[in-house]
């Protein structure tokens, strides 16, 4: 088998991955502002309404990502085009119609989600009214960019742009003294300008020159018959992912629903990274499997979750074991959080593992499947949630999401693997020793022999990360981190 599953992967992936570090850093300084400027009540009802505005962009969306991803690279650029505009326009209708709601059941959603006051809860919640229909589009608009092959133009806007906007003006409310109102406001307006630049660049012609399919159409009927299945699994998936911080809310407190919002946000910067590969390799891997290429696509598999977990396994290792040191730097309020981030990131390391198993089982057609699964997995989160909530408060959320991530990740594996694709093979079994081995190890030696404190992380992080980076350079090759490195050559010198 030749490298066709690996060229161009490179260039993408470091696309990717330097997208999210930069968005992951904004992240959690955008978390770090709001710790340090809000009090306990306001910061839960801050990290409340950041979810809302999260499930608008998800729910909102009703799958059109995907359903671009699939077609867009099968058609030609001027249906491709045609296509972008046929499906915006229910997402925009959408938005406007969850604008509504948010403004409508604003006083429903402060006594549901706010115990500083109804009024207060309420002008936050109408804070983000105006941003709903941008958030609606916002998934679309760069699933769009990403399936006409523009990662470029997506990572600068989406992954840069737009969460460095949201620190600065984040910083400056803060500095100014604003309240969660405002910082609410300083948090979304960069998403709406992220879309309208993003639509500005769709609306250009240009844009799709790098669509080359040979379909000269996409029936509507059939676009939403394939899109159809992922909607529902995108609802079940933002359900999923941000419901547990408002049912923490409601049945626990505000203050818990903060302190777990900020934990779920210092998990999710390692998830960027997954999410910023998946989405940059997905219109290849899609072109591959329309040319029959199962082999290169198994390939691409592989290499993407052995650099996947290269990238995320140290970050996941020393979040677990040293959470109480990590969390204080957001204030002491924040460390009885430490045990969820411990149970998140254990289980992120699995999910690592497994790599972009449900995009490759999307892309080979297996879009009711991944339905199913992500509603098992939201009913056993929803189930777990409201039975755990009340005896073991944050931790039982944690939990709960938990048993979610791994139904995601294993069912899905196990179906993939069937196919004869999965992502096992030297390379990933030595980018997991070297994890272990290099990390894990004389992280958990301090942490049992010294304690949690910052100079056992850092002495573990300086003896961590040097035996790390020695290993990894010596056996650079058996990670196929060569073809990595000299396929972001080869791309900076076409430039």
């Amino acid at each position: 088998m030749g490298d066709e599953g690996l060229t161009g992967l490179g260039r993408r992936s470091a696309l990717g991955v330097g997208g999210a570090a930069i968005s992951g850093v904004a992240t959690i300084g955008s978390v770090l502002i709001a710790n340090h400027s809000l009090d306990a009540s306001e910061l839960g009802t801050f990290m409340v309404a950041i979810s809302l505005v999260a499930m608008v962009q998800g729910l909102g969306s009703l799958g059109t990502d995907g359903g671009l991803q699939y077609f867009v690279p099968a058609t030609t650029a001027v249906e491709a085009q045609s296509l972008v505009r046929r499906v915006a326009q229910p997402v925009l209708v959408l938005g406007v119609l969850a604008a509504v709601a948010f403004w409508v059941g604003a006083p429903w959603l402060a006594t549901l989600v706010g115990d500083q006051g109804d009024d207060g809860a309420q002008r936050v919640v109408r804070a983000i009214v105006w941003v709903a229909p941008f958030a609606a589009l916002n998934e679309l608009v760069f699933g769009a960019l990403r399936s006409c092959d523009r990662i470029l133009e997506m990572v600068v806007l989406d992954r840069c742009v737009r969460p460095i906007a949201q620190v600065l003006t984040m910083m400056v409310v803060a500095l100014l003294g604003g309240s969660a109102t405002a910082l609410t406001v300083a948090w979304a307006g960069p998403i709406a300008l992220a879309v309208v630049a993003g639509v500005v660049l769709l609306a250009r012609p240009s844009t799709f020159g790098r669509v080359g399919g040979e379909s000269p159409s996409v029936g509507t009927g059939e676009f939403w018959a394939y899109t159809s299945p992922r909607a529902l699994a995108r609802v079940a998936q933002v359900l999923t992912q941000r419901l547990d911080v408002i049912l923490l809310a409601a049945i626990g407190t505000v203050a818990d629903a903060g302190v777990y919002g900020t934990v779920s946000r210092c998990m999710i910067a390692g998830v960027f990274v997954a999410t910023a590969v998946q989405q940059t390799v997905q219109p290849r891997l899609r072109r591959l499997v329309v040319a029959g290429d199962m082999g290169s696509v198994k390939q691409m598999y592989g290499a993407t979750t052995t650099w996947l977990v290269l990238s995320t396994w140290p970050v996941y290792l020393v979040l677990a074991i040293f959470a109480p040191v990590v969390l204080e730097v957001f204030g002491p309020g924040v460390v009885r959080g430490q045990w969820a981030l411990s149970i998140l990131c254990s289980t992120m390391l699995v999910a690592s593992a497994c790599g972009l198993v449900d995009v490759v089982l999307l892309m080979v057609g297996r879009s009711w499947a991944s339905t199913i699964i992500v509603f098992v997995a939201l009913a056993a989160n929803v189930a777990l949630n409201l039975i755990l909530i009340p005896v073991w408060g944050l931790n039982g959320s944690a939990v709960a999401w938990s048993v979610s991530i791994l139904i995601t990740n294993l069912i899905p594996l196990s179906l993939t693997s069937r196919l004869g694709l999965h992502p096992w093979g030297g390379p990933l079994s030595v980018a997991i020793l070297t994890s272990i081995g290099c990390i894990a190890v004389p992280l958990l030696v301090l942490r049992l022999a010294v304690g949690a404190g910052t100079v056992s992380l850092l002495v573990g992080a300086a003896i961590g990360g040097g035996a790390y980076s020695a290993a990894v350079w010596r056996g650079r090759r058996m990670l196929l981190l060569d073809h990595f490195a000299e396929d972001v050559r080869r791309g900076v010198h076409q430039r």
